[in-house]
């Protein structure tokens, strides 16, 4: 069964929804009836606020796994192979509520790496845990490229294997993509159907003077894949150590308001 995916573009497909003080677009991906909320902005303020407001919303004394991605447009050469560079995005999401944070351009190497302290400080949370695919490559590329330091940070298909093991399933993940994994760990309805040909990363109409803006099908597949690093994570880590799994941390949040209103 293929996951249902959509964007609703109306909010960022005008120039007048951009918000010069902030500076961020916000976005609804869907899949199938899951909403996901996402901002993409290049303002520490937003950026700070964002990842506050992140770790008010989930319980005190709980590990707050965050799906993590990161790309480069293009891959550039030299003589000896392929070049050691940088990212040009970083995405992060927590239950229904994704970032996406374009990082400084890496032709400048001094600029690349005055990155805002929030991130650093969000990343130096002993509860928060970054999950992502082959996330011991991107933390070293954080590092070393853009100064973000990623304290607490497990690979997804590590992660698999532990996990299957504590329910009694022996299976070779190491070769599975983020697509095959979410559908062996979450189930088979999460099969994600792709575009053949690579994406347009940038809208020409809805770029501005402060940055470029992406195309929304590129917001909509970044979303989709930091949201499923977030759910196959917590969901293995349910496995390995316990709690309740398949339970998004947003979900904990609502319960915790239900009870407070029953007890009042």
């Amino acid at each position: 069964m293929v996951l249902e995916i959509s964007i609703e573009p109306s909010m960022i497909t005008q120039v007048e929804a951009y918000d010069p003080t902030y500076r961020h677009y916000s976005y609804t991906v869907h899949a199938n009836d899951q909403r996901i909320l996402c901002i993409n902005t290049t303002s520490s303020q937003t950026l700070s606020k964002w990842l506050t407001n992140l770790l008010k919303s989930t319980p005190k004394n709980t590990p707050v796994i965050v799906g993590v991605t990161a790309e480069h447009q293009f891959t550039k050469y030299t003589k000896r192979g392929v070049k050691d560079h940088g990212y040009d995005f970083i995405s992060l999401c927590v239950g229904s509520h994704c970032l996406l944070y374009p990082l400084p351009g890496q032709a400048d190497s001094y600029k690349a790496k005055q990155n805002p302290r929030p991130l650093c400080d969000f990343f130096a949370n002993p509860r928060v845990i970054a999950v992502g695919m082959e996330i011991e490559k991107v933390k070293a590329k954080l590092e070393k490229h853009h100064g973000i330091e990623l304290k607490k940070a497990l690979d997804l298909r590590a992660m698999a294997e532990e996990g299957m093991k504590e329910v009694g399933q022996k299976v070779d993940l190491w070769r599975y993509n983020l697509d095959k994994l979410a559908k062996t760990v979450l189930g088979k309805h999460f099969d994600v159907e792709r575009p053949e040909e690579n994406l347009d990363w940038y809208d020409e109409d809805t770029s501005c003077c402060y940055y470029n803006v992406y195309t929304d099908e590129k917001t909509m597949f970044i979303t989709i894949d930091t949201y499923l690093c977030h759910l196959i994570g917590f969901e293995l880590h349910g496995m390995i150590h316990g709690h309740k799994a398949g339970k998004s941390q947003d979900s904990c949040k609502s319960k915790k308001k239900v009870n407070k209103k029953k007890n009042s």
